[in-house]
């Protein structure tokens, strides 16, 4: 006989509002309300609507993997953001999806990664020579810094360097408001976008963006980049009925790739730079591996996939703090996960920084300790204990790209200087879409 599936636990919250001020902060509310009960759903009350948070790898493995198809992104948290990425492959569903993903797959290859590679390198050594200036100098905010250096890598990347630099920084500062605007309102997805704050700045930076965007792809088709950039590779696809991109998927795709190749992987490297000057042992090892493996050497695709250590520090970082630390679906049928029950319609969320922080699997969670990534530790884990970029048919593809963004970053700069907090410096988490520090990152710069 089979059993009745429970019902998901309702912690007690405000009357009325249930957790609704706990969102706020929400990656310490989520964290507190898993550690309470470990290993169940929860069903997180929001005045008129609720959430169901799950706890566990199984969990995951239910909603992003085994049963996939029935837990879609058409959930409330997703509408702000179609706003911004229309039905890029963020956001698409079904065939439109499933064509996307086949069109794209292929960029993200080792040997287009290797040609982005080149255009990666040459501006992060752009970007480590103007920090440089900075060594001895007053504080800088690296939260602001690492937004500047990945959005330059990313645009070198998207569209190569033969394009009108005011235009490209027009086209960036509209989609780094966009986004901010984008955030609020995925977080605050039950409010009417009208009363919520930047509705406005919000509307002007899309058409900012159309514009831009359209523009870029007809100079591009009048006159071919000298190497392949993404704009191009994207241009040159073709689906199995002979078909390209039409003008407006390429600009979903492009500003899905910009956000996540520019605030993801700056969100990262803040943290990465944050936790070295925090853990000297640590720091230590990067060091000592840089001198190893690249000594005085120009960086190259070669020697920078050659960091074993410098790699499973970003690991570390990305799961202590994933840029992307929630991922919401909605459950298109009812459902049993983990032995509880969940309704048709419901907002079901797996969150990276629960499954990161679970001292079930992890030892010592808060400690920053990259040989968690060493192959022997990592076969003892539930693959799905692990995931910052997803999990599943829907796993990011450009994973192996943000990865080697950020080991390329590191080495340019860790190489040629030192960075430690300014004392007295509060260093706290804030979520919205992404998880970044509330306050910035205030830092100074010094000789190696």
């Amino acid at each position: 006989m089979a059993l009745t599936p429970k019902r998901p636990t309702r912690p007690r919250g405000y009357p009325l509002i249930g957790q609704l001020p706990g969102m706020t902060n929400a990656p310490a509310l989520f964290l507190q309300l898993a550690a309470r009960h470990p290993g169940e759903v929860i069903e997180v009350g929001l005045g008129v609507s609720s959430i169901f948070l799950t706890t566990h790898p199984d969990h995951a493995q239910r909603v992003l993997m085994d049963n996939y198809r029935n837990y879609t992104k058409q959930a409330p948290m997703w509408r702000p953001l179609r706003r911004f990425a229309g039905n890029g492959l963020l956001t698409a569903e079904g065939d439109s999806w499933l064509r996307n993903r086949r069109l794209i797959q292929p960029l993200f290859g080792s040997k287009q990664l290797t040609g982005l590679a080149e255009q990666m390198i040459e501006v992060a050594e752009q970007e480590a020579e103007r920090l440089s200036e900075h060594v001895d100098g007053a504080p800088i905010d690296m939260d602001l810094e690492m937004i500047t250096t990945t959005q330059r890598i990313i645009l070198a990347t998207m569209f190569g360097t033969s394009l009108p630099q005011q235009q490209l920084h027009a086209l960036a500062q509209a989609v780094l408001d966009s986004f901010k605007a984008i955030n609020i309102r995925m977080l605050l997805y039950f409010v009417p976008d009208v009363l919520l704050p930047g509705e406005r700045t919000l509307r002007q930076s899309l058409a900012t963006i159309d514009q831009s965007i359209a523009g870029l792809i007809a100079e591009r088709r009048r006159r071919p980049a000298e190497r392949d950039d993404l704009l191009s590779l994207l241009l040159a696809v073709r689906d199995e009925d002979g078909e390209a991109m039409s003008d407006r998927q390429l600009r979903d795709e492009l500003v899905t790739m910009f956000v996540a190749g520019n605030e993801t992987t700056a969100i990262t490297m803040t943290w990465l730079f944050h936790l070295l000057d925090q853990n000297p042992e640590v720091d230590a090892r990067v060091r000592a591996e840089l001198d190893a493996v690249l000594g005085d050497d120009p960086l190259t695709p070669e020697n920078i996939r050659a960091l074993d250590y410098c790699r499973r520090a970003v690991q570390e970082a990305h799961r202590m703090y994933p840029p992307s630390w929630l991922i919401p679906r909605r459950a298109e049928q009812a459902d049993e996960v983990g032995g509880y029950a969940i309704p048709a319609g419901a907002t079901v969320v797996v969150s990276q920084y629960v499954l990161h922080h679970d001292a079930s699997t992890w030892e010592s969670p808060e400690v920053f300790d990259p040989d968690r990534f060493l192959p022997e530790r990592v076969e003892q884990r539930s693959r799905y204990s692990y995931i910052p970029f997803g999990s599943g048919p829907r796993q990011c593809i450009g994973n192996n790209f943000a990865v080697l963004e950020a080991l390329i970053i590191l080495a340019a700069m860790h190489r040629r200087m030192r960075a430690r907090l300014v004392p007295g410096h509060v260093v706290v988490p804030q979520a919205a879409l992404t998880l970044r520090p509330k306050h910035g990152l205030k830092m100074t710069l010094h000789p190696v």
